[in-house]
């Protein structure tokens, strides 16, 4: 018999079959046995057990009967065992489910001890423990403390082996995010040999190669992150240009050093205005103003750029007239005049530099152009007009 679980009806009924079929049996064959009442016999080891039929019969019934008795008890007693247990287990539920909620709230306003403390008491009987190991690593991330973090993280990938990726990548975003960027880096290099095309690796090595300025590495992994999705093609090209000016930056200890790594700049990248602005920067840092002159004018006669024209007047050569004679040329693009100025002014052509400059002043106030035209009244000896159109380009400065 089956002393778990109540008898079903199907049961029931086969036993109450059975019960009246041995009351006919009695009924009919029950006035014959009694004029022969037969013997029975039971022999156990040392032990010996005699008895007639029609007692016999009537010990089996009733030991039958008792253990129909038997199994109602049990089964009462274990059917309240399990509601018991079941509803201790809702109640315990339900209470680490409410210290889920406070510790979230907890942390939402700054507490962050306490929100910690209510994770880790409800993990044991929650539903989802892996999301309360997972919110108290980003509490303990929270209260910098680095070691308690990666023991939640730890525990949540005991709680769910299967989620190792995932977690490591959330392990790495914190690392990140608390600017432990060597070790974060040593863990995404061993996902990134395995997944070289999975979008949150490659992300997460784009913010340790930006963080710890790994130009080179950067550049390679741009075209990476725009085949996934995670950069579009005008974001592609502005990472592209950050790490390009960060490697000439880098460079720009030594001319040979800056020409190195300018060469090494795809053609299309050494056509742009942006970067042969910050090229042409460090060239001039170093001394090398006459280089500069030449790949800036050499760029404006094919495209003529407005960030090239605003650098042009910082150049200091012995010979302006090529900067002069192309810069008439293009004298209606936008930006030319001015330039043209400001270099005349350079060359010591002073009446063309006034006449230049008071024409863009006329048009657009700036303080660049009204510093030139300081300069032009000090080479005039008007130091009255001087100090006005100084003070002209300090207001305009805002200083």
């Amino acid at each position: 018999c089956n002393a778990s679980w109540p008898a079903t009806e199907e049961e029931t009924m086969i036993r109450l079959i059975v019960i009246v079929a041995v009351m006919v049996a009695g009924l009919i064959f029950g006035p014959e046995a009694s004029g022969n009442k037969g013997y029975v016999l039971i022999s156990l080891g040392n032990y010996t057990v005699e008895s007639s039929v029609t007692s016999a019969v009537i010990l089996a019934v009733l030991f039958y009967g008792a253990l129909l008795i038997v199994e109602w008890v049990l089964a009462r007693l274990f059917g309240l065992r399990r509601k018991t247990q079941g509803w201790f287990g809702s109640r315990r539920r339900r209470k680490a489910n409410l210290q889920t909620v406070n510790a979230t709230l907890a942390m939402a306003e700054g507490h962050y001890n306490q929100a910690e403390k209510l994770l880790i008491k409800g993990a044991d009987n929650s539903d989802t423990p892996l999301l309360n190991y997972l919110s108290a690593a980003r509490v303990a991330q929270a209260r910098g403390d680095d070691v308690r973090r990666d023991h939640y993280l730890q525990k949540a990938q005991e709680e769910n082996p299967k989620a190792e990726l995932a977690l490591t990548l959330i392990q790495t975003q914190l690392q990140i995010e608390q600017g432990q960027y060597d070790s974060a880096l040593g863990r995404l290099e061993s996902i990134y040999a395995l997944n070289p095309r999975h979008p949150m690796v490659l992300d997460q090595l784009r913010q340790v190669y930006l963080a710890r300025e790994d130009w080179a590495a950067l550049i390679d992994l741009a075209p990476a992150l725009r085949k996934v999705g995670k950069l579009t093609a005008q974001q592609e090209e502005t990472l592209l240009h950050q790490a390009w000016c960060g490697r000439l930056e880098a460079a720009s200890g030594s001319l040979d050093t800056l020409r190195t790594v300018w060469q090494g700049l795809p053609r299309k990248q050494r056509q742009d205005p942006v970067l042969l602005a910050s090229y042409g920067d460090r060239l001039r840092r170093l001394g090398a103003d006459a280089e500069a002159a030449d790949l800036w004018l050499e760029a404006l006669r094919k495209d003529p750029s407005p960030e090239l024209f605003a650098r042009l007047p910082k150049l200091k050569l012995d010979d302006y007239q090529p900067m002069l004679t192309l810069l008439r040329k293009i004298q209606d693009q936008p930006g030319a005049e001015a330039a043209l100025a400001r270099v005349c002014l350079l060359a010591g052509q002073l009446d063309d530099a006034q006449r230049l400059l008071e024409q863009e002043v006329a048009k657009a106030p700036d303080a660049a152009l009204y510093h030139a035209l300081g300069q032009v009244m000090d080479k005039r000896r008007l130091t009255n007009k001087a100090n006005e159109y100084y003070r002209q380009a300090l207001q305009l400065a805002d200083v």
